[in-house]
């Protein structure tokens, strides 16, 4: 059975600004590639002027919990470190609820993650003044680029014309779809060749979308982002990685997470009898000998999808087979996989050395040359080289 899915899920890209004394204060911050999903009326499309707030998909991650965790963002809010921390707090308390809907579509996607941002909203309003909490909304907006035209509150507030948000709305379409071709033609390489592709059609549709608003509405827009904030060494942080719950380990004790503080982490899931797992196995073994014990660990997950692979004793015996020394969680019960809201074999996660989940990828690396393997691994090396942040 065919168990693939391949799809970048969390990639971070600077866009140029727009143009001067338009949307130059708009410095774009992709915090997640789902695309958002648009729905264009056929009363709109006939030319009827009427319009309703486009059906969006909250971004997962969404920015505000980037944002929340930047040292840059609380020194521009002015944060003590008594708020920074009760700040941290409410992050977590919706952090990886929220992280957990990142797979499911708009519709059961948008109204627990709804919730979800407006109670950590109701908490911050609780612990931050009035004006951080406007600077706050102002940053986010930067942080969503153009995006954040169709939010309902900043479209009222430029008073965006129904055929405005449906131009807009059919742009962003538009611009997703190209994207997404990129990301799913594997004749692009090296990865940078086609990170280099998508920056450009960003760009494009940022242009394209200010070049809908009247002069006065780009003002306007200006003004209500606020005076610009570069947020280029922002991280994106998805939720603090879940502990790991497993019945039974292979090749070592039980692995707990809190315990690798200060190491950059990888946590996979797969299964035996997946032929994309198995051969995406090479690549983690190949990790283990590149990268150095003192700042990176690797934790397999198995999680079977058939009978026969809840066999543990075959689990131990394909493991030693396939040459993989580091430690293996059988997750017979779904314990772990449920925790990470896991949905396909192979899924690659890394875990900063901080704790927290910064990148993933479902699918088979290098699956019909993707470079995948390599794109992980310089995210790897690129953690690895951070500084841990308290």
């Amino acid at each position: 059975m065919n168990r693939r899915k391949n799809m970048q899920a969390s990639e971070i890209s600077v866009g140029a600004p727009l143009s001067p004394g338009q949307l130059a204060t708009l410095r774009v911050l992709q915090f997640a590639v789902a695309a958002l999903a648009v729905a264009v009326s056929s009363a709109a499309a006939a030319g009827i002027q009427t319009w309703h707030p486009p059906q969006r998909i909250i971004p997962v991650p969404h920015p505000i919990t980037s944002l929340l965790r930047s040292p840059r963002v609380h020194r521009e809010l002015r944060l003590s470190p008594e708020t920074a921390e009760r700040i941290e707090s409410a992050v977590e308390s919706i952090d990886l609820p929220l992280w957990r809907l990142r797979n499911l579509l708009s519709d059961k996607r948008n109204g627990r993650a709804v919730e979800l941002i407006k109670e950590l909203k109701r908490r911050l309003s609780e612990i931050l003044s009035i004006r951080q909490m406007d600077r706050l909304n102002q940053i986010v907006w930067q942080a969503r680029g153009v995006e954040a035209i169709l939010d309902p509150e900043v479209a009222a507030r430029l008073k965006l014309s129904a055929a405005q948000a449906n131009r807009i709305s059919s742009l962003l379409n538009a611009g997703y779809e190209r994207i997404a071709q990129v990301r799913m033609n594997t004749q692009v390489r090296p990865e940078s060749v086609k990170h280099a592709q998508i920056r450009n059609i960003r760009v494009e549709t940022q242009r394209k979308v200010a070049a809908v608003l009247s002069g006065a509405q780009r003002n306007d827009l200006a003004l209500l982002l606020g005076r610009p904030i570069d947020l280029s060494q922002v991280r994106v942080v998805a939720c603090k990685a879940p502990e790991i719950e497993a019945e039974i380990w292979i090749n070592s004790s039980e692995v707990r997470l809190s315990n690798l503080r200060g190491k950059v982490a990888v946590v996979h899931f797969y299964a035996f009898g997946c032929g994309n797992c198995v051969r995406s196995l090479p690549y983690y073994n190949d990790w283990v000998k590149r990268f150095d014990a003192n700042s990176f660990a690797i934790i397999g997950i198995h999680r079977p999808e058939t009978e026969r692979e809840r066999d543990v004793e075959k689990v131990r015996e394909k493991a030693a087979k396939a040459g993989m020394k580091y430690p293996i969680g059988a997750d017979n019960d779904s314990l772990a996989w449920n925790a990470w809201a896991n949905h396909t074999w192979p899924t690659t996660y890394l875990v900063d050395k901080n704790g927290y989940i910064r990148y993933w990828w479902y699918g088979e690396l290098n699956w019909q040359g993707n470079d995948s393997e390599r794109y992980l691994r310089e995210r790897i090396r690129e953690l690895i080289g951070e500084s841990a942040e308290s």
